[in-house]
Formats: structure tokens, C-alpha cells, sequence
């Protein structure tokens, strides 16, 4: 009989552990010390957790009471009744996502950076919209509402251009002092931001070309790392 692998983790039986436990994802991050984005894409299927990770997971859901010979004998039967209601339905089920696009030039330390801010942007962009519309002078948008706006566009550039660079492409070049194009006035916005040295844009360094390499999954990145 096989032995079970007690520091593997799949993505059914994390939130399987966590919906037996009744805890969030929030709960799982602050008592973990694992990374917000890496639980979130891990659960959504977009990203493979490093062995270690998995293990810690597993450890912490025993921890807090987590039986996991219980939670597979129930992921095994609902993926047995799912698979019947398919075959009975002969219907088109919706497929699994191609998954999480990272270039094997970016290491795992700029997509930790890059993929960190990104979340720190998304907090920042909810509380944005949530924000009053505001007009001033006859009608005409008022200057709270305008500067709102202008650093709404800015983040969600700024996200853009750091999911290229996962991607293996920089779409702008290093910040200019006398900004003659709109991409060079985006560029000295992006330079107030913590993750523009991670793209490695200096004032003097040279515009950074993209890879040519294919790019691959997340999946592919954190084996070579875990490697």
C-alpha cells in the first residue's frame, strides 16, 4: 500500500481544510506567514506552491485539527458525483485556466516584489473607486475628483506594466527629465513607485529590451526555484 505524502498540499484540499476549520484565507496568511497572493492564486489554481509551503500549510491545518484522511474520502466522492452529473448532462463544462504567465527570466524575487505590490495596488485601487464623485464650477469635475482620478489611471498603469514585465517585457524606458512623450511622463510617475528599481529602470541605464524566450507558467517558475 502506498504511503501518503504528509507534505504535499493540493489546491481542493486547502480550502476542503479551511472550509472544515471554518477559517479565511486571511486567517490561514496572518498565522502562516505565507505571501496574501500566493494562498489566493494557489486555491484559484493559477500557481504552485513551493514543497515547503505545501508542508507548512498541511501542518497548520493538522494543527488546528484538520483530518485529512476525512477530507479526501469527501473530495473523492464529490469529484465521483461531478464527474456522473457531467456524463448524464453530456454538456460543456467550463475548462481550467491556462494559468498564470511568468517569463523564466524574471526570478523569484522580482515576481514576490512585483506580484506584492500589485496586491498593495488592488487595495489601493478599491479604495479609489469607493471614493465621492465630486463637481465643482458648473458641473465641471471637481480638483478632489480629478486628482482621484489621475491616481487611479496611474495605478492601474502601473499594475499593467508589471504584469508585462512577469510576462518578460518592459513597455517603458527609464525615466526622463524633460518628458517629451506621454510614455515618458508615465515613466516618471512609475519612478515614485517602490517596484520601479525591480524592473531594473535607472535614470541612466539603457532602455531594458523584452525577452525573446517563450514564457511559462508560475507553475514551471516555482519548480526551478523549489529545484
Amino acid at each position: 500500500m502506498a504511503t501518503k505524502n504528509t507534505a504535499s498540499l493540493t489546491y481542493q484540499q486547502s480550502q476542503a481544510a479551511r472550509a472544515a476549520l471554518t477559517i479565511s484565507q486571511k486567517n490561514v496568511i496572518d498565522q502562516t506567514g505565507i505571501q496574501a497572493y500566493k494562498l489566493k492564486q494557489f486555491e484559484a489554481k493559477n500557481f504552485r506552491l513551493l514543497q515547503a509551503d505545501q508542508k507548512k500549510l498541511r501542518d497548520f491545518y493538522v494543527s488546528q485539527g484538520a483530518d485529512f484522511d476525512q477530507i479526501d474520502k469527501d473530495l473523492e466522492a464529490q469529484q465521483e458525483s461531478e464527474l456522473s452529473d457531467t456524463n448524464q448532462q453530456r454538456g460543456i463544462t467550463p475548462s481550467a485556466g491556462a494559468g498564470f504567465l511568468i517569463s523564466p527570466d524574471v526570478t523569484q524575487t522580482q515576481v514576490d516584489s512585483v506580484l506584492d505590490r500589485m496586491e498593495e495596488n488592488d487595495s489601493r485601487i478599491a479604495e479609489l473607486v469607493g471614493s465621492a464623485y465630486q463637481t465643482g464650477f458648473l458641473g465641471a469635475v471637481s480638483d478632489e475628483s480629478d486628482a482621484t482620478l489621475r491616481e487611479l489611471f496611474g495605478i492601474l498603469a502601473e499594475s499593467h506594466l508589471l504584469f508585462r514585465f512577469l510576462q518578460g517585457k518592459n513597455v517603458i524606458e527609464p525615466a526622463k527629465r524633460e518628458p517629451k512623450t506621454i510614455g515618458d511622463l508615465l515613466s516618471q510617475w512609475f519612478k515614485g513607485s517602490p517596484a520601479y528599481g525591480v524592473l531594473g529602470l535607472t535614470d541612466s541605464a539603457a532602455p531594458t529590451k523584452a525577452k525573446t524566450k517563450p514564457a511559462a507558467k508560475a507553475e514551471a517558475t516555482a519548480d526551478e526555484s523549489e529545484g
